[in-house]
C-alpha cells in the first residue's frame, strides 16, 4: 500500500478561496469594508495551498542538481511566502503602508513565476498529458485576468478557472508524490 499524502488535501480544499474572495469583494462591498480582515483570510488560505502544491512540485523536481528547475521553484516559494506575509498583515491591521503594497506584490508576481516553473515541469517530463500545462495555465491566470478587466464574466471566468486549475494542479502533485487520498480523484488512475 502507498503511503497516504494527507498534506495535498489542504492544496485542493484551498484552490476556491480566491474565488470566494473575488465573489464576497463584488457581490458585498459593504462587508468586504467593514471586515478588510476576511480578503487577508482567503487569501491566506489561497496562497498557502498553493505553496503546498508548489511544495511537492519541488519534491518533484529535485534531481540533486542546481539547475534551472530548482531555483524557479525556490523563488516561487518564496514569493509566495512573501505573499502570505500581506495576508496575515491585511489580517491583523487595517494600516496598508507601502511596506504592504510591496509585500501584496509577491501574488502576481508568483503567477508570472508560473510561466519558467511550467518550462522546468514540461523540461523534465514529471507529468503526462494535460498536467504538464497546468503550472502554464496557472502563470497565464493572472494576464488573462488583468485583460478581462472588472465585469462579472471576469468575476466569473476568472474564479472558476483559477478553482479548476489550481485544483487540477494540486491533485496531480498529489498523485505524482504517491498519494493515494487524491489519486482517485483523476479520471485516468490505473487502479480501478
Amino acid at each position: 500500500m502507498k503511503k497516504m499524502n494527507h498534506t495535498a488535501i489542504p492544496a485542493v480544499l484551498g484552490a476556491p478561496f480566491l474565488f470566494i474572495d473575488m465573489w464576497v469583494g463584488a457581490r458585498y462591498p459593504d462587508f468586504a469594508t467593514t471586515a478588510p480582515w476576511f480578503s487577508g483570510f482567503a487569501g491566506l488560505i489561497y496562497i498557502t495551498a498553493w505553496l503546498r502544491s508548489a511544495e511537492n512540485l519541488r519534491r518533484l523536481l529535485d534531481n540533486g542538481k542546481r539547475d534551472f528547475g530548482w531555483y524557479a521553484i525556490r523563488i516561487l516559494m518564496c514569493t509566495l511566502i512573501i505573499a502570505d506575509i500581506s495576508n496575515v498583515w491585511a489580517i491583523v491591521s487595517t494600516e496598508k503602508p507601502l511596506l504592504f503594497y510591496i509585500l501584496d506584490a509577491g501574488w502576481p508576481i508568483s503567477h508570472l513565476l508560473m510561466f519558467p516553473v511550467a518550462w522546468a515541469v514540461i523540461r523534465s517530463g514529471i507529468f503526462r498529458g494535460y498536467q504538464q500545462f497546468l503550472p502554464l495555465l496557472m502563470g497565464l491566470w493572472f494576464p488573462v485576468g488583468m485583460l478581462l478587466g472588472r465585469n462579472d464574466f471576469a468575476l466569473y471566468f476568472g474564479g472558476l478557472y483559477s478553482t479548476i486549475v489550481w485544483s487540477l494542479f494540486a491533485i496531480a502533485t498529489a498523485r505524482a508524490t504517491n498519494s493515494t487520498v487524491l489519486s482517485y480523484l483523476t479520471i485516468n488512475h490505473k487502479n480501478y
